[in-house]
């Protein structure tokens, strides 16, 4: 019998995590917005002090009229402050509302008249400003999310060349969009950093980004191709290797596409965290996230994506159909599955099509999409409707085909059910007869089963087979009266595995076999016979020749279980905290936990916590640890963690042991520092999750929603809104009304929506 597992398209599915699943509905822009206007031209000069997120910015705009009669000039801004407008060098009035900025032309426009419109703001906004941990600024690419820092008209049909000249930290760099074309210090504190763009780009693909980042260069063609990472970040050889790609890919999707490469530049991007962003690549920039996984596939999506989802844009990104676009010009044969913990929709949705575009049975219509990618970059720029699409395979296929079919992925062979057997030994010393005793554990094979014997003695192996079957079957085998042991090998593809019950002796002599599989086999097995008095010598003896690690490891296990916690025996695997060999330190560590009293033991386990870098020897140290030592002493560990560089994640290990156990509610005060502190995402997730599991006080809950409502990440925001229930219903009440009209990020929105109701 074979157990089958689900199709890929469930297992997709089933790696959704608890964030939500939002429709298309809560990005999209509107179809047809109202654009009296042209943007011709954005100057702008910039100033950003990245302690606060604080954008300071002079916006010189050039317009021109498109329609006759026109009094005012409408753009989008949200959440920033206008500290005053002019209009061809005169002062304006203006006004904001909702998310509108309203501006009073002096006179009446007409058709081609031109404006000059300067914009003096200021932003700080925690949706559209991402800061994180490490250093590094960088503007939101979700839709809508430009006018939050920008006073623009935020739109995709909104086009426009531009120039930039930005003050930052004169250690840091700035990438925008388009070429850089000036770097000047000005002090020991500051620098100017100009770019420019000299073709329009759409506002929806605008955005920066500002840290301390390595940079380097290569051309394709024409096109000048810049990577700039952290150094910390990628190995030099791993940078060098982003750049060959994006080149060889550059070239590669021209050549598909018969279409070059549709802006002066393409910047490339590698930051730690994604922050939940779904959109992940503007006109000629993109931004790869360590935390979705394999950057090669990132780079060759965001490549696509300029042509599909930048150059052709849409109104409602993320899609699933775009996403079925880049996959088609990336070739899944070139990508893999993104990691996806924070269930952003676009990696949501190139995941299904990465993994299952290859199932579709409809190849007809995959292969005519596909061969229609080059006449549909020609045919079509701009915003672009899947109608658009949809009507010129209808010219050549007279088939409408408004939306994707649904991927029928066949259900395949994940793995065989596996099969456990007791086998007893019968065994005869005196007249050297042996017989084998089959007795599934479960359900049995019906089949017969063959088994390869090895037979040792003293100067000589012999082999034979043997074969059983069903529930219950008794095989006797022939052997000599020299035997020392013998081996079982199953000899059939299923998983099959034997549980032997052989005689001590048998084990005993087996641990001086040559295969260092039969060895380890012994020593565990061996763990069975802890009473008998012979086997700690018998240990010893093989554990003074073993070179073997992983078998010296075995034997150790072994031993630790016989001597338990005997006085003067920690001695033995102390001694094995130094080895060199990971298997034996870990050997080590296991078997000291039976030394709940023992001060030195205590302290060499505490040692190996606080000076390894390795996780496997961290998490056996600290399982070890837990047992030996009080919880007040776990706690003092969490807190030296805590204060030491880079130990935030042994820090939260710890913490998740402690927070059960803990009356102290020490836990719950360190956990909530790192809830609310300076720290990774990563990090502040988990001591969350440790705070609401654990930590019940409402007036805890009442202050603290408060500040982490605040919060720049909208995941974090999110994710704090699970704890709305410690609240009285009033409290909850007011809460969820006044962060309703303060959220900016609509999916945090949507979830404060549904609380409410």
């Amino acid at each position: 019998m074979k157990k089958f597992i689900l199709t890929i398209l469930v297992l997709v599915f089933t790696s959704v995590s608890a964030f939500p699943q939002q429709s298309s509905a809560d990005w999209e822009y509107p179809s047809y917005p109202d654009l009296p206007f042209a943007l011709n031209h954005i100057q702008m000069d910039l100033s950003i002090d990245k302690e606060s997120s604080l954008i300071k910015g002079v916006g010189n705009y050039e317009l021109t009229v498109r329609r006759p009669g026109v009094t005012e000039i409408i753009f989008n801004t949200s959440d920033l402050d206008v500290r005053g407008i002019s209009i061809n060098g005169n002062e304006a009035e203006f006004s904001v509302s909702s998310d509108s900025l309203i501006i009073q032309l002096p006179d009446t426009a007409g058709v081609g008249e031109r404006i000059e419109l300067r914009i003096n703001w200021e932003s700080s906004s925690p949706y559209g400003i991402h800061k994180d941990v490490y250093g590094n600024l960088w503007t939101s690419l979700n839709p809508k999310s430009r006018h939050h820092w920008l006073p623009i008209p935020d739109h995709p049909e909104v086009t426009t060349t531009l120039e930039a000249s930005v003050t930052i930290p004169a250690d840091n760099q700035i990438i925008f969009n388009g070429r850089k074309v000036g770097d000047e210090v000005i002090s020991t504190e500051e620098k100017v950093v100009e770019w420019r763009v000299e073709n329009a780009i759409p506002v929806s693909g605008i955005s920066f980004v500002i840290g301390n980042f390595t940079e380097i260069n290569a051309r394709s063609g024409v096109k000048e191709i810049g990577l700039f990472a952290p150094e910390s970040a990628l190995l030099p050889e791993v940078r060098d290797g982003l750049l060959t790609i994006a080149v060889e890919t550059l070239k590669s999707y021209e050549q598909k596409l018969s279409f070059e490469f549709p802006y002066e530049s393409l910047n490339i991007v590698v930051l730690p965290d994604h922050h939940w962003e779904e959109i992940q690549s503007g006109a000629g920039i993109i931004y790869l996230y360590k935390s979705l996984g394999s950057l090669s596939t990132q780079l060759r999506r965001g490549i696509a994506e300029q042509w599909f989802g930048n150059y052709n844009r849409y109104l409602n990104a993320p899609d699933n159909k775009y996403e079925f676009l880049k996959v088609l010009l990336a070739g899944s044969s070139q990508t893999e599955q993104l990691a996806n913990s924070d269930n952003l929709q676009s990696i949501y949705r190139w995941n299904l099509w990465e993994r299952g575009i290859e199932s579709m049975e409809n190849d007809f219509l995959k292969n005519t999409i596909s061969g229609s990618l080059p006449q549909l970059i020609k045919n079509y720029s701009g915003v672009t409707d899947w109608n658009d699409y949809a009507d010129f395979w209808y010219g050549s296929t007279g088939a409408y085909w408004e939306v994707l079919p649904d991927i029928q992925l066949q259900e395949k062979v994940g793995s065989e059910e596996k099969y456990v057997y007791n086998v007893e030994y019968v065994y005869d010393e005196l007249n050297a007869t042996l017989m084998l005793v089959f007795e599934a554990n479960g359900e049995p094979i019906e089949s017969l089963i063959g088994v390869e014997v090895m037979e040792y003695g003293f100067t000589d192996t012999a082999r034979s087979e043997l074969t059983f079957t069903g529930a219950l079957d008794s095989v006797s085998v022939n052997i000599s009266s020299g035997i020392d042991y013998l081996t079982l090998t199953p000899d059939t593809e299923l998983d099959l595995e034997l549980d032997e019950n052989k005689p001590f002796l048998f084990w005993i002599r087996q641990l001086r076999s040559s295969n260092p599989e039969d060895q380890i086999q012994a020593a565990t097995e061996l763990q069975n016979f802890a009473d008998n008095p012979d086997l700690q010598l018998a240990l010893r003896d093989v554990l003074t020749i073993e070179e073997n690690p992983d078998v010296r490891a075995a034997l150790l296990e072994t031993l630790s279980v016989i001597m338990k916690d005997a006085s003067g025996t920690e001695q033995t695997f102390l001694g094995n905290l130094n080895s060199d060999d990971l298997a034996i330190r870990l050997s080590g560590l296991r078997a000291l936990s039976n030394y709940q009293g023992n001060e030195n033991v205590k302290y060499a386990v505490r040692n190996a916590l606080l000076r390894t870098e390795q996780d496997t020897v961290f998490n056996t140290a600290l399982n070890t640890y837990k047992q030996i030592a009080a919880t007040d002493a776990l706690i003092s560990l969490a807190e030296q963690f805590e204060q030491s560089e880079q130990g935030d994640k042994k820090a939260m290990k710890v913490l998740k042991v402690t927070a059960p156990v803990d009356t102290t509610r020490q836990s719950m005060t360190i956990a909530d520092r790192f809830a609310l502190g300076n720290y990774p995402y990563s990090i502040r997730k988990e001591a969350l999750k440790l705070l609401m599991e654990f930590e019940e006080n409402e007036d805890y809950w009442l202050q603290t929603l408060e500040m982490l409502q605040e919060d720049r990440d909208p995941r974090i925001r999110y994710i704090s809104l699970n704890a709305i229930g410690y609240l009285s219903d009033g409290d909850a009440e007011n809460l969820l009304k006044n962060r309703e009209s303060e959220e900016l990020d609509p999916r945090v929105l949507r979830k404060i929506r549904e609380l409410q109701n």
